[in-house]
């Protein structure tokens, strides 16, 4: 697919899925299962350090999750943005301001070190574990070279058969939805729990 191509098939794609997203009236019930899926993955029940989005209204919830991860005395961050960068900044719990695009964020230094686990926000994502994002490349750009464990959080009804990519475009390695669990294997095969 071409390059004009793609970019129209994944403005389509974000529109269909933000629309989903607001007709779906059972949020709540679907954020509690998430989290509870979230737990159950073996990567992440033994690390130690997360790099977690602050969910917009819509998004996947990350309260619960976060809220976990600090009563486990896990290392937790979050992304601040500054002009076309995402940085993580560590999260104790202190208030949050609000920054770029609306998304509250985290005062303080930023944070270069290594972090075991990254979970990202998506509007869809497919069965290759592309993930379809609004368009900034932030996440791309903060992956990009880090050996970390991507896992991309969404409703079920967010998978579809195939999210437009490109070759910098990084691969999620679990997907995490309110139906299942979705763990990319090392020979490309994926394993659904």
């Amino acid at each position: 697919m071409s390059g004009e191509g793609a970019s129209a098939e994944k403005a389509r794609l974000r529109g269909e899925m933000k629309a989903l997203r607001a007709a779906c009236k059972d949020r709540p019930l679907r954020d509690d299962a998430i989290c509870r899926h979230f737990f159950s993955v073996p990567k992440i029940v033994g690390a130690d350090s997360f790099f977690v989005y602050n969910a917009l209204a819509g998004e996947a919830a990350t309260g619960n999750i976060l809220a976990r991860l600090l009563a486990e005395n896990k290392k937790v961050y979050l992304p601040r943005t500054e002009c076309k960068e995402m940085f993580a900044v560590r999260w104790e719990g202190q208030a949050l301001q609000k920054g770029a695009f609306g998304i509250y964020e985290p005062g303080g230094e930023p944070f270069f070190g290594e972090i075991d686990v990254c979970v990202l926000p998506l509007l869809a994502a497919d069965g290759q574990f592309y993930r379809l994002g609004y368009g900034g490349g932030y996440y791309d750009r903060f992956l990009s070279g880090k050996n970390i464990f991507k896992v991309g959080l969404c409703y079920d009804f967010q998978l579809t058969g195939r999210v437009p990519h490109e070759p910098h475009d990084i691969r999620l390695d679990a997907l995490v939805t309110d139906k299942r669990i979705l763990l990319r294997g090392p020979k490309e095969e994926t394993w659904q729990i």
